[in-house]
């Protein structure tokens, strides 16, 4: 028989003999249908020449018969849930997973495989014994048939339309004429029944020959990941689009990864390349699906605050909102930043709490102001406060619209209600409305068996719906067709695109069968020639990626590949395929390995070394990469005097950062003014990053903190309620003249500081910030524990030393070293009463496995000033000590101890004033630390907000640039603060 493209040139020419004799074309698919009714206009007239799917012809002769004898079309929805009556009733084997999510839509598949296979019935299976779980599926599968009988599948109208043709072929198919069927064919057991049933019924079938090989020229790449391909791809097509190429000629075919619909969607709209994606847009990637889909599952989210903003930002949600009783117009990115700051996580009477306690510290702080002198901050706190205030009416509406859904309801009343609050919240203006809205009007389908709906089942449902329908943007022929290759059955192009052609995906290995080995299937195809076990649909795929290739015809074929994985976590190889075709354009090519290929070692491929290369070169796809190529091109010394171009500034700064030399772009600045004051914590800061001390201290920057469901409380909560309560405690204590010298507390005051500790736990939990509540009550414990053991311990400590509490939270006299002032704060400052002895304590509430290296190196490189600096509080006395006091259990109530002497007082002063001479001479090198195995990370980047703005490859930038003498100011640092050997 001839190919396709014969057949339709000898339609054509049969138009001039009869042009109104009838012809049917059975398609593969209503895209290939499209497409060739094209192709045969080009050729001529084409009246009385339809193009049909099988499916639709099938209707065309059955349907109504079905009706008549009042049978429905089964609907996904129906299908569905049906599949999970029918799962709960498994036994045996299964009985153990039938309560599983996604077992009944594993049962729905395999049920519809056996019934493409031809299986109506169990009956029909000749099964002796055996076969794993196959005696237990066929009885489901008989109760699903039978649960269902009131409805017809696809198999049943195809079946159903063979029994029709073979009943009364006269009345049923005067007008289908000679029908050509187009590869791949019928490949269900009732396609293939309902075409040999029109060859028997007297109509004329053609089946068309299957042409897999082509003369097409071939052209191979090797890109670095999938988003640089699908750009390169795109820029190749630019190309043949100026070189002559109609657009509806072009067409872009992509492995089984499904994530290549998207990145070549996206390449070809930065471009302004129109394009078709076939069959089309999934409904689920809209925004109007995506959005509604999310609106659905934001109950099961528990109204978590990233899914509630994500739903106000990225749906088409409508200008004003239902707020309380009136509307309120969207500021999502303000609400953002209202909602972080109030410590949302998830919740609807979290919003409402968390909410109306930031409304309450609004008008506090309001509270505090005064009218005249603070007009603009007021303004700025009363429009926070308000906002937030709506935020919490919008949630709580929303809440209100989404709680009444939970539950069990009848299909009808709960589509009607959910149907209410999406129009009550997105723009009916949107694209895919109504097909979205088609969509969940179908999930109502099941009242017709008497099901229900809850929110979760109607929300799985749903994304099923969404992700199998399809809005397509544009029609056939109006751009370039984007497909996944198992659509190109029945297309021809000039110029084909195939785009992720990496083993595995071009073609697709067959799926692992769930619950049914490949050993049943191999068994029942012994009996049913169309059960699909693997070898069937690796054949299938094969031949399906053949007809992609060969889709090309004369024209000219494009391979394309990526070399890793998006994010560079797996190495990609070219498809055997791929392989085979590559090696057949040349005799001297033979043998040549994918790898060889990937590698670039073999072969005529062209490699696309980088990203960033490859946007240099060809056309020009977009305005952010014409900036690129012209900052490249423009540089100050290439150029007249005056501007470079303000792209030019990211490139130097990735040479410079490649260089041996310290510059700018590593953190030398040049010098700048030294602050007022500053504190040992922030010289601490840049003795052990100068990026750090930059980033936080000179620009000010702060990170954007995400509101974390931790199950346990954040340390740094923990330790700064602790150091509150003792503060609390000791300026009680003192105001009534204790504790007197030596004396002990007492079972009362343990009592009091574990009130105010419970006081302040309780505040804190009202503010989300005490953990899971699981946990909070063990927390609490534990702080409890600590403080009772830390008053024994103080204790022990004021009985040694004979000192007595004489301030909590001091101020340390400002002091001025190397023209800067230094200020802090003390927790705490213990005396003797003759003033002789003094004693300046900092509590920590962490680890204390730094108290040794303290003890043996005081200074650590200059990270570690705080207790040089504390002794300043100890005023006149002539003996004083500074240290930390590790109050906690973890800290194993230790101290480390500081007191100065001569040769540590210069090192001090040597260190801090070495400090203020780099950063007044502008020198801020991002210092990573040793690499720490166990954490998987960099000592001093394990806690940095700004590690994502440093360099990538930080340590071995630092490392390289050690020998410059613009690091001198930095390093000198650490030499100063050296210890020495009798030190400690």
């Amino acid at each position: 028989m001839a190919d396709v493209f014969a057949a339709l040139a000898h339609i054509s020419s049969g138009r001039s003999v009869d042009p109104l004799r009838p012809v049917t074309v059975v398609t593969p698919s209503h895209a290939a249908g499209l497409h060739l009714r094209r192709r045969l206009a080009r050729l001529g007239a084409f009246a009385g020449v339809r193009f049909e799917t099988l499916p639709r012809i099938a209707e065309l002769l059955a349907a109504g018969h079905l009706s008549g004898a009042g049978q429905a079309p089964l609907a996904r929805p129906i299908g569905d849930y049906l599949a999970e009556v029918v799962a709960r009733e498994s036994r045996g084997s299964l009985e153990n997973v039938r309560e599983m999510p996604g077992y009944a839509r594993t049962l729905r598949r395999i049920f519809a495989r056996m019934r493409r296979a031809g299986i109506r019935r169990a009956a029909d299976v000749p099964l002796a014994s055996g076969k794993g779980d196959l005696r237990e599926i066929l009885r489901l599968y008989d109760a699903f048939r039978e649960a269902s009988a009131g409805f017809y599948d696809m198999e049943d109208l195809l079946d159903a339309a063979a029994e029709v043709c073979a009943g009364d072929p006269a009345g049923a198919l005067p007008d289908l004429g000679d029908v050509y069927v187009v590869p791949p064919g019928p490949e269900t057991a009732a396609g293939r029944s309902l075409v040999e049933a029109l060859g028997q019924s007297g109509t004329r079938v053609i089946e068309l020959d299957d042409v897999l090989t082509a003369g097409a020229t071939h052209q191979f790449t090797i890109a670095p990941d999938p988003d640089s391909e699908a750009r390169e791809v795109a820029r190749s097509i630019v190309r043949a689009l100026g070189e002559g190429t109609a657009i509806d000629e072009v067409g872009v075919f992509h492995g089984a990864d499904s994530t290549y619909r998207v990145l070549l969607r996206e390449a070809l709209d930065a471009a302004g390349i129109p394009s078709t994606p076939l069959p089309g847009v999934p409904l689920v990637e809209t925004r109007l699906g995506c959005g509604v889909l999310m609106l659905a599952e934001l109950p099961d989210t528990g109204f978590a605050r990233t899914a509630v903003l994500d739903f106000l930002t990225m749906a088409p949600i409508k200008r004003e909102l239902p707020c309380g009783g009136g509307t309120a117009e969207v500021m999502t990115a303000l609400w953002d930043n209202l909602s972080r700051e109030a410590g949302v996580t998830r919740g609807a009477d979290q919003w409402q709490a968390r909410l109306g306690i930031a409304v309450q510290d609004h008008d506090r702080a309001l509270s505090t102001l005064d009218q005249a002198n603070d007009a603009r901050k007021i303004a700025a706190l009363e429009f926070a406060r308000d906002q937030t205030g709506i935020l919490r009416d919008v949630v709580a509406a929303l809440v209100q619209r989404m709680e009444p859904l939970h539950g069990e309801h009848s299909a009808d009343d709960f589509i009607d209600r959910f149907k209410e609050v999406v129009n009550a919240y997105l723009e009916p203006r949107a694209d895919g409305y109504e097909e979205v809205m088609g969509e969940i009007d179908q999930l109502g389908s099941v009242g017709a068996i008497g099901g229900s709906l809850s929110l979760g089942s109607f929300a799985r449902a749903l994304r099923a719906n969404l992700s199998a329908a399809y809005f397509r943007p544009r029609r056939l022929g109006d751009g370039v067709v984007i497909s996944d290759y198992r659509v190109a059955a029945g297309m021809r192009f000039e110029r084909v695109f195939l785009a992720g052609a990496y083993e595995g995906a071009f073609p697709a290995g067959p799926a692992p069968d769930a619950i049914l080995d490949d050993g049943v299937w191999r068994w029942l195809k012994g009996h049913f020639p169309y059960a699909e076990d693997a070898q069937t649909r690796l054949d299938r795929a094969r031949a399906a990626a053949s007809r992609a290739v060969a889709s090309a015809g004369d024209g000219a074929v494009s391979w394309w590949v990526p070399a890793h994985e998006a994010g560079g976590t797996r190495d990609l190889y070219p498809s055997p395929m791929m392989v085979h075709w590559h090696n057949d354009q040349s005799a001297t090519l033979a043998g040549i390995s994918a790898s060889d290929l990937r590698n670039g070692i073999a072969g005529t491929a062209r490699h696309i070394i980088s990203p960033l290369a490859g946007r240099m070169r060809g056309p020009v796809m977009d305005p952010g990469e014409l900036g690129l190529r012209l900052a490249v091109v423009s540089r100050k010394e290439l150029r007249p005097p005056g501007p470079a171009h303000p792209h030019w500034r990211s490139i130097e700064m990735l040479r410079a950062r490649h260089r041996a030399q310290f510059t700018e772009w590593d953190g030398l600045t040049g010098g700048g003014p030294l602050p007022d004051t500053i504190s040992p914590t922030a010289l601490e800061e840049y003795a052990a990053c100068g990026f750090r001390y930059f980033a936080r201290r000179v620009l000010r920057l702060r990170p954007v903190t995400e509101p974390a469901e931790r199950d346990t409380m954040d340390p740094l909560t923990r330790g700064s309620l602790v150091h509150e309560v003792l503060e609390e405690f000791f300026r009680l204590q003192m105001s009534g003249g204790r504790p007197g010298i030596r004396e002990a507390w007492t079972d009362a005051d343990t009592d009091a500081v574990l009130d105010m500790a419970r006081q302040r736990f309780e505040h804190a939990r009202s503010r989300g910030e005490t953990g899971h509540d699981l946990y909070a009550d063990h927390d609490l414990r534990i702080i409890e524990a600590d403080l009772t053991q830390f008053l024994v311990e103080d204790t022990t400590f004021r009985r040694e030393t004979g000192g007595i509490p004489a301030g909590v939270e001091v101020d340390i006299p400002e002091a001025e070293i190397a023209g800067v002032k230094m200020r802090g704060r003390v927790d705490r400052v213990d005396r003797t009463p003759d003033g002789r002895e003094a004693w300046v304590i900092d509590y920590k509430t962490g680890s204390s496995r730094d108290a040794i290296k303290i003890r043996d190196d005081p200074l650590q490189g200059g990270t570690k000033l705080q207790l040089p600096w504390y002794l300043s509080a100890a005023g006149s006395a002539p003996r004083a000590t500074a240290l930390y006091w590790y109050i906690t259990q973890l800290g194993n109530f230790q101290q480390a101890r500081y007191e100065t002497t001569p040769d540590r007082e210069r090192r001090f002063r040597e260190t801090v004033e070495a400090i203020v001479a780099g950063i007044g001479a502008g020198v801020f090198p991002a210092v990573p630390g040793e690499f720490e195995e166990f954490y998987g990370a960099f000592r001093n980047c394990r806690y940095c907000d700004f590690r994502r703005i440093c360099s990538v490859k930080r340590d071995l930038a630092f490392a390289a640039k050690m020998n410059d003498p613009s690091m001198e100011p930095w390093l000198a640092v650490g030499h100063a603060a050296v210890a020495e050997p009798n030190d400690a």
